[in-house]
């Protein structure tokens, strides 16, 4: 069987990547606040070389820091600003859109508050306090994970580690 998706209805490519243009850039649509994409640099190759390509004109970051985020700069997960007049960023809308490669959020939030908001997740807990890498930015994970939260486990405030989100063993 095919990885490829199915759900996806058959359009001219031009015609999806105007479509989903029009949803992501439009300020009207997306209530006014700044876009962003949360992208894990590990599902593709060619995010990591693109960032490297817009450096200058795309605000991005690890969500790792120190010597771990230097280590692990092509494969880690980033925060990156989206703007309509950035031409970097109408690539990795595009051809990210529908990959898998991370999740579009839209906030009132400047990017400072929103990565070290982010950064929480990064590592969950088992019961028995054995820490996780947490992959929520791939949304293959956040689609199964959060079916299985509780009403208190979904609030935007998470409590600092160690009571974050458990995984079960």
């Amino acid at each position: 069987m095919s990885g490829a998706r199915t759900d996806r209805i058959d359009r001219p490519q031009h015609t999806q990547q105007a479509a989903l243009s029009s949803l992501l850039f439009d300020k009207s649509k997306i209530g006014g606040g700044q876009l962003f994409i949360l992208v894990d640099m590990a599902r593709d190759e060619r995010i990591y070389s693109q960032l490297i390509q817009f450096a200058d004109a795309i605000h991005a970051r690890s969500l790792y820091q120190g010597d771990l985020g230097e280590r692990l700069a092509h494969v880690s997960p980033y925060l990156l600003s989206l703007r309509a007049d950035q031409p970097g960023s109408r690539w990795f809308a595009e051809a990210g859109f529908g990959q898998s490669w991370g999740l579009f959020i839209t906030t009132p939030v400047g990017f400072d508050e929103l990565r070290r908001h982010l950064r929480k997740f990064n590592i969950v807990y088992r019961e028995n306090g054995t820490p996780l890498v947490f992959r929520y930015y791939d949304p293959r994970v956040l689609r199964r994970f959060l079916p299985t939260c509780t009403p208190d486990e979904l609030p935007a405030s998470v409590p600092s580690r160690p009571s974050g989100p458990r995984i079960p063993r």
